[in-house]
């Protein structure tokens, strides 16, 4: 990478984070703030309990308020795992931000994991340029690519504001693409940097989140793909570094997590997960769950989507099929969309999140950066600084900047800090018609259990042998806390 590059780069980036700092620790609330929520809770848990203490394993609330729900002489060791604990991910997005909070001596924050968060969009960033630049051979096409990476409404938002394992595997992801593609390109020879590479980055997928095995799989296939057209393909040392990867990070994941489960129960949970998160069995069918992935595209890639569409159709008028298709494009297109295909495919309910498209950025800046290279050079600037324009503004459309939000942002802490003032530590807490989402549970630094009625939370006290509760309810301003025993 050119010095000019690098810098062009830089700058990009700087915009981007002066793009996003009126809306950096502002309190979290809409638009999937609750996967930072969550993940500060679990963070806390470790910082106050000790990580050893739990094992390493997140939570899905604060786990010393929980386990008074679930005593040990009423419920069995699997029973108080599945209310406590949180299995759906391995734990290597948990790790990185704990390790940092550590090594600096500062207790889990909010505008520390989202400061944290940008840092690794730079880091996406930069594997995206390399990715690209092996795909088109074009170090142009690779500065598009990643400047409209940097601008995208996804992007910007799920690098920043909210973090969870799904944002945070784009990273180690995007690098495995890297490698994957000097790996595998037409032609290429990988050293043994490129060998390690592979399998780190892979591991560290693996380690992270579910998208780790697709990713796995869109490699495996690759090589098969490059091998019947090449039979001296390391075919066999390319599926040996996959199969290592697997089993060390679900070798890894596995033990942690059992020091506090049993394997049986373990999958079982897996089981129930998958079933309210799988392609099958949803209770309204697939319609509405690929109505809701478009809509998540949209309110993520429009701007990039029109660009690619329009270029592309371009190209198909100017161009006959197939031709002047850069060798490793297709690699590229593979690696990139397989993964995506299959999570949404195989996953199709928790697709419906919308941070479950950030994984498509990769393939859509990189046929984006690709086509504007294609057209003069006056017009392939202002289509990018275009593109990147309407992307800030589609992104403050959906994420208004504090003041132009109707008050939606202080929702959840005043909600947060009105039960942290109005219940005792012996009170088990209760939410009749309020949110009781992470970011609320954040703020109050205690549990909330959303409950019918005063009389159904009594019923549950009786049912848990416990004395004390509290109820919240009312709407925003107008909270009330009414303070009962059994």
């Amino acid at each position: 990478m050119s010095r000019r590059i690098w810098l062009a780069l830089l700058a990009a980036f700087a915009l981007s984070v002066l793009v996003r700092v009126p809306l950096v620790d502002r309190p979290l609330s809409a638009h999937h703030e609750y996967c930072t929520a969550f993940t500060l809770i679990a963070l806390t848990n470790w910082w106050e309990d000790g990580f050893s203490t739990h094992h390493g394993v997140p939570s899905g609330g604060f786990v010393r308020e929980g386990e008074r729900l679930f005593l040990a002489a009423r419920y069995d060791r699997n029973e108080r795992a599945v209310g406590l604990y949180y299995f759906s991910h391995p734990p290597l997005a948990y790790d990185v931000p704990y390790a940092l909070f550590s090594i600096t001596a500062v207790a889990p924050n909010a505008v520390g994991l989202q400061w944290m968060n940008i840092f690794f969009h730079l880091v996406a960033a930069i594997a995206v340029f390399l990715a690209v630049r092996i795909a088109v051979d074009d170090e142009r096409a690779a500065l598009f690519a990643t400047v409209i990476y940097f601008f995208l409404p996804a992007t910007l938002w799920f690098h920043g504001n909210a973090y969870m394992s799904d944002m945070f595997v784009q990273v180690p992801w995007v690098w495995n693409l890297v490698f994957a593609m000097r790996l595998l390109k037409p032609g290429g020879r990988a050293d043994r940097a490129t060998w390690w590479g592979f399998g780190i980055s892979l591991f560290l997928v693996l380690y992270t989140s579910w998208l780790g095995v697709f990713a796995a799989v869109a490699g495996s296939c690759a090589a098969f793909i490059r091998w019947r057209g090449d039979r001296s393909t390391p075919l066999l040392r390319i599926i040996s570094i996959v199969a290592v990867a697997f089993l060390l990070a679900f070798g890894i994941t596995a033990w942690r997590f059992l020091q506090v489960i049993d394997a049986r129960a373990l999958i079982a949970h897996f089981g129930t997960r998958f079933a309210v998160r799988g392609s099958f069995g949803a209770a309204d069918g697939v319609w509405p769950l690929l109505k809701q992935i478009t809509v998540n595209y949209r309110i993520g890639f429009l701007p990039v989507i029109l660009l690619v569409l329009i270029l592309g159709i371009r190209r198909m008028m100017r161009t006959a099929p197939g031709i002047g298709l850069p060798k490793a494009l297709p690699l590229f297109i593979l690696l990139s969309a397989l993964p995506v295909l299959l999570d949404h495919a195989l996953l199709l309910q928790y697709a419906a999140h919308d941070f479950a498209a950030l994984k498509a950025a990769p393939l859509l800046c990189g046929l984006a950066g690709w086509l504007l290279v294609q057209v003069p050079r006056t017009w392939s600037r202002a289509a990018l600084l275009a593109t990147c324009v309407i992307s800030v503004l589609y992104f403050y459309r959906t994420n208004p900047l504090p003041g132009y939000d109707g008050g939606r942002y202080q929702q959840e802490e005043l909600l947060g800090r009105f039960i942290a003032n109005n219940s005792a530590e012996d009170e088990v807490v209760f939410g009749n018609g309020i949110s009781t989402e992470p970011q609320v549970v954040w703020y109050a630094r205690r549990n909330v259990i959303g409950i019918a009625d005063q009389a159904s939370a009594e019923n549950f006290l009786r049912e848990n042998g416990l004395e004390k509760g509290v109820l919240i309810s009312g709407t925003e301003g107008h909270f009330s806390a009414v303070h009962f025993t059994r």
